[in-house]
């Protein structure tokens, strides 16, 4: 994990390192100064960025976070003494799986800024009272409930003014638990009026009522049930007096508890015909064939597609070794009873252990299993730097001789132009040419700087099938990655190491923000690079 306080021209003033960064910056914050956590091995993380703030427990789905230093009418919704000074306590932490699981108020994040979704928990809401600070929707969920008056901190709060058709949203970012709720209204009577009643509704379109009484006490709305949803949408405020007055919230708590993604079940995806894609919304489309969260620590994330049987995984061994295992899904004894493997480490040095052998893994090492290999282990040699193992694998028939084949052994072919914005090198790993396969074929695509398209002119191959993972992406870049049928094309967005299916009706083509790399796999029918239909550029839609 790396903490770093960068000024307005991009210049690094402050660099922390480790798991439990607790910090004293010496220093003082100027205009556009931005506080910036990369934490590449865990999504939950604790923060508190500033003595005057609340501690938060956050969820990070990037694995990145920056929060501006705010500055002038911003400061009405923090302590006067937020951020002053030259001497600043910061304080960053990974969140254990206990501590992840834990029931808490999970709505509580002083550090939410408005406009942000990049971390969570996060609020944002239809109307703010005069677009004031003092009433942005995150000050609803800092923590802080003096509720007595009304203005700057500490009596900030949400309010959209004298009327009833508000809506105000928290979005937890992934799934959550929920048990009960407890409203702090703001009670600055007699400035104020209250509302009598606030709908609250879930993901799953479920709605409870809350009622209030005219108190400044925190008022508890107890679920019939345990509610999993992703947002909660506050909606239909009735308040208690006419004509229309002022009402606002002052502070909402929500005790449940994040569900945390459990990776040790292999997904099933199943085929999907051109004829139903073409009506896919894009959560769908994303759902059906896109990868994310390939590289956790230490867990397997494993993707079985019922297009050719092939699996995709990532594994991201750091403190703990992992194993390849079959699970009841295969139906098999051991992983590579029936099966092949293809793997290419894209992070920092590990080992591959097959039956006994350990290979040496060092960034953009490839390796071969063959089917009738037992146990596969994969083992981290750096746990500040940790491999990151990509694995495609599908079914065999034969047994090829487990090899590993650095970088430096992979056959390059160069391919595109400058001119066509798409030159780049193919490193081919498992090919024909370079190893023995049954269907299996992998390699890593590398576009040139200022190049940022692949596979243009587009193409299918009805006899086989790809996987995409993209890779070297800053993390504000993306992929523009093409599918569909020629003349029925679509687009998902891939960030970096996530990874897309292709079935073989489909083209597979992609343009970036910036030059990156993908590593492809392919299996199916057969091994043969030219046996592909070629798509004039022209006739695509």
């Amino acid at each position: 994990m790396e903490l770093s306080i960068i000024n307005k021209d991009g210049e690094c003033l402050f660099l922390q390192k480790g798991n439990v960064i607790s910090a004293i910056y010496n220093g003082k914050y100027a205009p556009g100064d931005k506080i910036k956590i990369s934490a590449p091995m865990s999504d939950y993380l604790f923060i508190k960025l500033d003595e005057t703030l609340e501690k938060s427990f956050v969820f990070l789905p990037g694995n990145t976070m920056e929060f501006e230093i705010p500055t002038g009418p911003l400061m009405t919704g923090y302590d006067p003494k937020a951020f002053l000074g030259s001497e600043h306590k910061i304080y960053v932490a990974e969140a254990t799986d206990e501590e992840i699981l834990q029931m808490r108020n999970i709505a509580l994040n002083s550090h939410d800024r408005r406009g942000q979704k990049r971390y969570f928990p996060h609020a944002y809401a239809n109307l703010v009272t005069r677009e004031a600070p003092c009433f942005f929707e995150r000050n609803a969920i800092d923590g802080v409930c003096d509720n007595d008056g009304h203005g700057n901190f500490p009596h900030h709060s949400w309010a959209g003014g004298a009327r009833e058709d508000l809506e105000y949203y928290i979005d937890f970012g992934t799934f959550v638990e929920i048990e009960s709720l407890v409203f702090y209204l703001r009670a600055d009577f007699p400035h104020d009026t209250y509302w009598k009643s606030v709908d609250v509704e879930f993901d799953d379109g479920s709605v409870e009522t809350a009622n209030f009484e005219k108190t400044a006490e925190g008022q508890k709305l107890v679920l019939d049930e345990i509610k999993t949803t992703r947002k909660i949408h506050l909606t239909n405020f009735k308040q208690a007096e006419y004509p229309f007055s002022w009402a606002a919230l002052t502070q909402i708590e929500v005790h449940g508890r994040y569900i945390k993604e459990d990776y040790s079940k292999m997904e099933i995806r199943n085929a999907a015909n051109p004829k139903d894609v073409k009506h896919y919304t894009t959560d769908r489309l994303r759902e059906e064939f896109h990868i994310s969260k390939l590289f956790t620590k230490d867990n397997v994330r494993m993707v079985y597609s019922h297009i050719d049987r092939i699996i995709t995984a990532g594994f991201m061994p750091v403190l703990q070794t992992l194993k390849l295992e079959a699970g009841k899904e295969l139906a098999a004894e051991y992983f590579l009873q029936r099966r092949e493997m293809g793997c290419i480490n894209v992070g920092g040095k590990g080992i591959i252990t097959v039956d006994g052998t350990e290979y040496e893994m060092n960034p953009r090492d490839g390796m071969y299993i063959g089917m009738g290999n037992k146990e596969i282990t994969f083992k981290c040699v750096d746990p500040e730097n940790p491999p990151k193992f990509y694995v495609s694998s599908c079914p065999a028939h034969k047994e090829y001789p487990t090899v590993k084949i650095d970088i430096t052994k992979a056959k390059k072919v160069p391919c595109g132009s400058v001119e066509d914005c798409n030159k780049r090198v193919i490193n081919q790993y498992i090919h024909p040419e370079v190893i023995k396969s049954c269907q299996l074929a992998m390699g890593l695509t590398q576009l040139e700087p200022g190049s940022n398209w692949n596979t243009m002119p587009s193409h299918t191959h009805d006899r086989r099938m790809e996987v995409y993972m993209y890779l070297d992406m800053g993390e504000n870049d993306a992929v523009f990655h093409m599918m569909g049928e020629p003349n029925e094309t679509r687009h998902i967005i891939m960030h970096n190491e996530e990874a897309v299916i292709s079935p073989s009706w489909s083209i597979h083509s992609g343009v970036g923000t910036k030059a990156y790399s993908f590593i492809w796999a392919m299996c199916g029918e057969n091994q043969e690079f030219t046996d592909m239909d070629h798509i004039e550029t022209k006739d695509l839609r």
